[in-house]
Parts: structure tokens; sequence; C-alpha cells
């Protein structure tokens, strides 16, 4: 039951226009009316701005996680206001989930023992219009801790209508990235592809396991991309898998630290046993892999980047190269354009370049 200035907000009050609560009743119909109209789910949400709130932390790899849920705690709303809204004025509204105290002179109120005299909040609140329109009423126009036009608030009510098509978004962007994973993604290209977005160890795990690990990664890239673009998420993996010099190269970098060949030591430098390849600046220590990466990859830098081949291959390595596009790539770097190339003679030139006997 809705009290206005210890009045009840009865039923009549709506179809007699001398009722001292009629315009009150009138604005309570048109808000259950709107209610119906928006809210075509039958229920409304309240949500704390600003929660759930979020810190980084890191999973048991040490792979930074974008997202970990910081403690909360309850929000108790009062269920009385004393507010003016439309041009109704100011006045003192409550909301009985019990059966009010009845007072003299036919007015009522809160019982004193009532246990509901506010409502608990954690994070987010669902309300039932059919089952408690008073509440529904009171939460949405009175309550003065609701964000509204004009109105700043601790809480805001969701639009359903937005909150679709987020979800809807979100759900577009799981079903992409579990596509592109796990059906668009075979198995002679998975280990290439996992290696060069930083999966370690690719050799010793089975296929499954290492689309799951896959999956989990580009799940904490996508989050990881709205607050720094240069990440790479589904979209960027979906592009990639039609394997590109970058990833050649990642996936290359990947496996020489899984073979511990190549070393990051604390000091910021990458190493190959004692030779330094590059420092890495304080500022992209999160990203040591991209950036020595990006170093290599630099037009300026081939000589650099040829050194660190020459470093790790192997005769038994490129005996072991089994894609063509492999081949063409460190043709590429050794000087050699391979288009129109035989298979056989791309090997030959680098082989001899690389690895000469």
């Amino acid at each position: 039951m809705l009290l206005i200035d210890r009045h009840p907000l009865e039923a009549e009050a709506l179809n007699n226009v001398n009722h001292n609560l009629h315009k009150f009743a009138v604005e309570y119909d048109n808000t259950l009316k709107f209610f119906k109209e928006r809210f075509r789910d039958g229920v409304i949400r309240f949500k704390k701005i600003g929660y759930p709130k979020y810190t980084k932390g890191a999973d048991s790899s040490f792979r930074e996680l974008p997202k970990i849920t910081e403690p909360d705690t309850d929000w108790r709303i009062p269920l009385r206001a004393y507010v003016a809204i439309g041009d109704l004025g100011k006045h003192t509204w409550v909301c009985c989930l019990d059966p009010p105290e009845v007072l003299a002179n036919g007015l009522y109120d809160l019982p004193k023992l009532s246990k509901r005299k506010s409502i608990t909040i954690k994070d987010t609140l669902t309300v039932n219009i059919q089952q408690q329109p008073d509440l529904a009423f009171f939460l949405y126009k009175i309550s003065p801790f609701m964000e509204r036009p004009n109105h700043s608030g601790l809480f805001m009510i969701i639009d359903p209508i937005r909150e679709d098509k987020e979800v809807g978004e979100k759900e577009m962007a799981e079903a992409r990235r579990k596509y592109a994973v796990w059906n668009m993604l075979p198995n002679d290209k998975l280990n290439l592809m996992a290696r060069s977005y930083g999966i370690e160890g690719t050799e010793e795990k089975q296929p499954n396991a290492i689309r799951k690990e896959l999956e989990e990664l580009l799940i904490r890239n996508d989050e990881l991309q709205k607050n720094n673009p240069a990440i790479k998420g589904t979209k960027e993996f979906e592009e990639e898998m039609h394997v590109t010099d970058g990833v050649l190269l990642r996936a290359f970098i990947q496996k020489t630290i899984d073979d511990k060949r190549l070393e990051y030591k604390g000091d910021g430098r990458w190493r190959v046993g004692e030779k330094i390849i590059v420092q890495v600046p304080q500022s992209e220590l999160d990203r040591k892999k991209d950036y020595l990466c990006n170093y290599l990859m630099a037009g300026n830098n081939l000589e650099k980047l040829q050194e660190f081949l020459k470093d790790m291959l192997s005769k038994e390595y490129l005996a072991n190269i089994k894609d063509r596009k492999e081949w063409e790539w460190l043709s590429k770097i050794a000087g050699f354009n391979p288009a129109f190339k035989k298979t056989e003679e791309v090997k030959e030139k680098v082989n001899n370049f690389f690895c000469p006997l």
C-alpha cells in the first residue's frame, strides 16, 4: 500500500475527480501504464551505479585477468521519502510492504515493529511489476536514491531496450569467438595460432585443451582491448587465421621461449644465451613479447631479425617445416622473393641463408 501524508492511495481516488488524492492516483495509474509498455517482460530492474567494481588480477600462469570483482556490501533504501513529483508539491510518501498501522482520524503509517521499512539492494534488484506495483512505483518515481533525468542518484533504472542490445552483442561476440576457435581453426594450424597468441607448451597439450585455453585468452583480450586497442582480440584473431608474417614471427618466438632458448631476464632484457636482443622499456613491460615482435618486425631492424633467426634456426627445424607460408616468410627475410618459385627452390635458398654448410 502507498501512503501520502499518511493517507492511503485507494482505487476510488482515480475515478473521483473531487478526491483529495485524485491527481496522485492519476500519476500512479499513468506510471503503471508506462511500465506495461516499457518493461514488457513484467519486471523492472534497478542497478547500483558503478558496481560491481573490478580490479586487475592474475591467473595461475601469471597472465593478467582484466576483471576480478571487488567485495561489495548491501545498501538499504528507505521506503519513506519526502519529495515532490511533477506539479504535486512535496509530500511524504510511504510504501508499506506489510499491512500499515492504523492511526486515529483515518490515518496510517508504517508499523513500528515492521522489519521492512527499507529494502536491500546488493548489486541489482528486480521487482515484479504485477506482484509489487506499489514498490515498483515508489522506487521508480519517488525514492531520491534513484537516478532520473536532472536528478543524480545511487541507483540507475536499467533500460530494457539498451540491455537487450548489449546482451545481444555480447552473445554474438561469444558465438563468433567459439566458431573461430572450435570450427574455423583446423588442427594443422592450431599450434601455430595458439603459440602466436602466447599459449605456452602447445606441443605437450591435447588439441581440445589448447582450444579451451585459446578461447579463455581471447575472452581476456577482448575485455582488455576496451582500454587498450593494441591488444589482439577475437576480431584480430579471425583476420590472422589467414596466417600473416606477424603470426609466424610471434609463433616462432613463443616456441623459442618454450624451448628455453630465448629468455626474458629480470633486468628487462630479452636474451639468447648472453647475447642481448633488446631492452624492454618500463612502459612496455606488460606486453614485453609484443614489444620484442614489433622490434624485430620494424623495417629498419631487418639485420637484427636475420641475426636472431640465424641464431635460432637449425637444419632440423627447417626440415620439419611443412607450411609453404612459413617457407615464404623466411625467404622474404633472407632477401629472396618466393613468388612463382617452386617450393624446393625456396627451401634451398632459405637453408643456404640461415644454415649454410
